[in-house]
C-alpha cells in the first residue's frame, strides 16, 4: 500500500483526506497540524507525498514547499478565500472543493515526479547523481517488511520502521538485511 503525509491545520479537512486516501488505496504514513511538523518528519519517511493545506500556524504551504525543496513532493489543498494568495508556479495546487478522483490524481502526478526525480538528482556540489540514495528495490522490501509488521504485530508504520533500525544496530545488520530477514520469517520478533 502507498503512503502519504497529510498536513492540515484544519481537522475536517484532515478527516475529509484521509477518507479519500484510505479508499483510493493509500494509507497516511504521518498526520502533521504544522508544517514544521512536516518538516521533522521529511528525512525519514518513506512517503514521497505531503497533501497540505495552505495555511498553518507557523507558515504557508508556499515556504514549506522552499524548505522542503527536492525531498518531498506537495500537493496543496488551497480553499476559496485562499486561491489568489498562492504566488508560486512551481506549486501543485488543487482548490477545494475538490472531488476525490481529482485530489488522487494530484497525488499520483506528484508521486510520478518525485519517482523520476528521486533517480535523476544531482548531488548539489559535485553535480553528480547521488550513490548514497537507496535503490527502489530495497525501499520496496523495507516497506514490505514493515507492512508485514504492522498487520502481524498491529504496529504502526513509525513503530515498525523503527523495529527494523532498532533491529539491524543491535544485530550489526544493514537495514535492508534486517528487512529481508522479517520478510523470511527468520528473525523472531
Amino acid at each position: 500500500m502507498k503512503s502519504v503525509i497529510i498536513a492540515f491545520s484544519n481537522p475536517l479537512l484532515t478527516g475529509w483526506v484521509t477518507t479519500v486516501l484510505n479508499r483510493g488505496g493509500y494509507s497516511v504514513e504521518y498526520v502533521c497540524k504544522t508544517a514544521g511538523d512536516v518538516v521533522r518528519v521529511a528525512d525519514f519517511c518513506t512517503s514521497p507525498v505531503v497533501v497540505s493545506g495552505f495555511q498553518f500556524t507557523d507558515m504557508t504551504a508556499e515556504d514549506l514547499v522552499g524548505i522542503l525543496g527536492d525531498r518531498l513532493s506537495v500537493v496543496t489543498v488551497v480553499l476559496p478565500h485562499q486561491r489568489d494568495l498562492v504566488e508560486r508556479s512551481d506549486m501543485n495546487v488543487v482548490p477545494y472543493p475538490v472531488s476525490a478522483a481529482e485530489l488522487l490524481a494530484a497525488i499520483e502526478n506528484e508521486e510520478r515526479k518525485a519517482a523520476v526525480q528521486a533517480v535523476h538528482v544531482p548531488d548539489a556540489v559535485s553535480g553528480k547523481v547521488r550513490s548514497n540514495e537507496r535503490p527502489a528495490e530495497e525501499k520496496l522490501l523495507i516497506l514490505k517488511a514493515k507492512n508485514l509488521l504492522m498487520e502481524r504485530f498491529q504496529m504502526t508504520e513509525s513503530q515498525a520502521h523503527r523495529f527494523l533500525q532498532k533491529t539491524s544496530m543491535d544485530r550489526g545488520l544493514k537495514l535492508i538485511d534486517a528487512a529481508r530477514k522479517v520478510l523470511d520469517h527468520s528473525l523472531a520478533v
